[in-house]
């Protein structure tokens, strides 16, 4: 009976413990969707009904979730990093024991004469013991520091690829927009077309009807309807595929109804690229491309590989040193310290030493054919965009010469129609061949955009700012149109001289070069261009705790507009940089706004930027008041300068 009890408690237990898949029901998975549908489109409920092209950029960065997925992954990657970290420091242990029993631990003995002792107690029933004990490998430190290395190189490379996930998303943007744009404006113009078709068809049952019109001359005109309204359906479908894309890249609802603005004057015509420097262009893409940059860094984990290979093969050493306590109160010592060194070789690693250093060595060889293999590929694709670009650039340049032709046709149709030398039949042929060459124009010029987006995108430069998340759209959408009339975007020729100019220009003046190094040491401080964990983490840590470390002192002096360059010749200024995004980021941050300016100077003959604080009647006044900043901008770039020369922007 006992046996049949036990059996059946085993059973009972083993069937308790058992485990059974659960999937996911219907009204579960249909509730987390509907959350997640919330949580999309919720921060964009009050979207304005008619967008520009700035807009669409600013909202695209705001809230596309492919790239806050790529700044959800830098984040990650810097958590590891601090993980890292943490296996390079000595391991601190700490145990503690409870021991009891139910009688004594008695012990006798014999002498050596063979006679038995007395009873001997030695250890109590109840027992408590505690130790904490230090740790330290240093082999596994060595290993540490090496991985910490590793990973400090896969945030780069995260960082690099949330810059290419931007780049990629301005040109799909760019692409997008354009396309939605053309397509909603031929759209609206298609109603006189489809009013033209309409009115054709109904003259063709009348022509047909008629046996004295030759049948060659009917059939050519219902070719000729069909594929107007052929052309009908494919515009249709081309708008419905532009708008739903620009919607995704939004993080719109599929059904969302938006109005597109015109894009910029410099989007709507062909741009003239035959004088274009491509010694600057390969210097720029060779230099910026997120690919070939994000491949170097695999290229130095892989020489770290080796001294990780070097490292494995040496023998561990371990330091340890314990604080103990027993309760026992037998012994003499109740309390301890014990140090010890342990040595530990495995010999299997050294004895593959020269295998896994030769597989280290070629890993690196590897990853640098790899970064050669990239350099190829980038300099085929500068070439494929560029000439891609010129080869739309003259078919558009033909395709507009032909609309004008069409349009100079129909005209000339319709004038010989009035004067009774032309049938009506030959007047609509005349108007659908029309409007159906400028429709190919303008879908040929929405082409010639993704042209020229594929040619920013191949320089791998940075036009658009990445400190996104703590910015409303009005204020991201001023940065973005502010950066690209001041980087010139929009005229490539202009923007590769002046990028070209911000990356390898080098001065004599002295002084301003100083103030350009101190500035971009500046900006690795204040972490201006290291925002993606603040980002993620933004409603964990306000603004305020972020700039805690920069907070300013405010001037004296009453705010305003511009600084007043009559009474108030000088100023301090704290930053310089040749980018306005830096300056336009810096000042977002600062907590007195209203006392900080900036404007722009020439800086070895390229435009340079300054942001400033207050403005005094006389150099005294301004080394006083600089006086009162933190050491942080004292040290980094703030000095006492004139106001002239200067173009204050705001």
């Amino acid at each position: 009976m006992i046996k049949k009890g036990l059996i059946f408690c085993i059973i009972s237990l083993l069937t308790a413990c058992s485990l059974k898949s659960n999937p996911i029901s219907v009204e579960t998975r249909y509730s987390e969707a509907q959350q997640d549908i919330k949580e999309l489109f919720d921060p964009q409920k009050n979207l304005p009904k008619k967008i520009d092209y700035y807009e669409a950029l600013a909202r695209s960065l705001k809230y596309n979730l492919d790239y806050r997925i790529k700044l959800v992954n830098y984040a990650l990657q810097a958590g590891q990093l601090n993980v890292a970290e943490f296996t390079m420091f000595p391991a601190f242990n700490t145990s503690g024991s409870l021991y009891s029993r139910n009688n004594a631990m008695s012990s006798f003995g014999t002498t050596t004469t063979g006679q038995i002792t007395d009873v001997l107690n030695s250890t109590p029933q109840t027992l408590r013991s505690a130790r904490g004990a230090l740790s330290w490998n240093i082999l596994d430190f060595g290993l540490g520091y090496v991985r910490a290395r590793q990973q400090s190189e896969r945030i780069l490379i995260a960082e690099e690829e949330g810059r290419k996930q931007v780049q990629t998303l301005t040109q799909d943007v760019l692409v997008a927009y354009w396309s939605a744009y053309n397509a909603q404006q031929l759209m609206t113009s298609t109603r006189e077309f489809q009013h033209l078709l309409n009115q054709s068809k109904e003259r063709l049952v009348l022509a047909v009807a008629d046996k004295t019109i030759p049948q060659e001359n009917i059939l050519n005109y219902q070719a000729a309807l069909l594929e107007g309204n052929r052309r009908l359906v494919q515009l249709k479908y081309k708008y419905d595929k532009a708008i739903l894309d620009l919607r995704h890249l939004l993080d719109l609802p599929p059904d969302q109804k938006i109005i597109l603005l015109r894009p910029p004057a410099a989007l709507t015509h062909a741009q003239n690229l035959k004088n274009l420097d491509f010694k600057k262009l390969d210097a720029i893409s060779l230099t910026t491309r997120p690919e070939l940059r994000g491949q170097e860094y695999q290229k130095r984990i892989a020489e770290f590989g080796v001294k990780t290979a070097i490292l494995q093969a040496l023998p561990g050493i371990t330091l340890n040193e314990g604080w103990n306590y027993n309760s026992n109160k037998y012994l003499i010592n109740r309390l301890w310290i014990d140090r010890s060194m342990d040595v530990a070789w495995n010999l299997l690693n050294l004895a593959s030493l020269p295998t896994t250093y030769t597989t280290a060595k070629i890993q690196v060889k590897y990853e640098k054919l790899k970064r050669m293999a990239l350099t190829i590929t980038v300099l085929t694709e500068t070439r494929y965009a560029y000439w891609h670009y010129q080869t739309l650039s003259e078919e558009y340049a033909i395709a507009h010469k032909q609309t004008e032709n069409a349009e100079a046709l129909y005209t000339l149709n319709h004038n010989r129609e009035l004067a009774s030398l032309a049938s009506n039949q030959q007047v609509i042929l005349a108007k659908l061949h029309a409007l159906t060459s400028r429709m190919d124009e303008d879908l040929l010029l929405s082409d010639l955009s993704t042209a020229l987006g594929e040619l920013y995108l191949s320089t791998g430069s940075d036009i658009l700012p990445v400190d996104v998340e703590n910015k409303s759209i009005p204020e991201l959408t001023k940065l973005i149109k502010d950066n690209f009339a001041l980087q010139k975007v929009l005229d490539f020729n202009k923007y590769i001289d002046n990028t070209y100019a911000t990356l390898f220009n080098k001065t004599n003046n002295t002084q301003h070069l100083t103030v350009a190094t101190k500035s971009e040491k500046f900006l690795k401080k204040t972490n201006v261009h290291k925002i993606a964990i603040t980002n993620i983490k933004k409603q964990k840590i306000p603004t305020q705790k972020i700039m805690a470390s920069t907070k300013l002192t405010a001037p004296t002096q009453k705010a305003s507009t511009t600084p007043d360059l009559t009474s108030s010749p000088y100023t301090v200024q704290i930053f310089g940089s040749y980018h306005l995004s830096d300056i336009l980021n810096l000042q977002s941050k600062l907590p007195i706004k209203q006392n900080s300016y900036y404007g722009q100077t020439k800086h070895n003959g390229n435009d340079w930027y300054i942001l400033t604080i207050g403005h005094y009647k006389t150099a005294h006044e301004a080394k006083a008041d600089m006086k009162q900043l933190p050491k942080k901008f004292q040290e980094a770039s703030a000095w006492v300068r004139k106001t002239n020369n200067v173009k204050w922007l705001a």
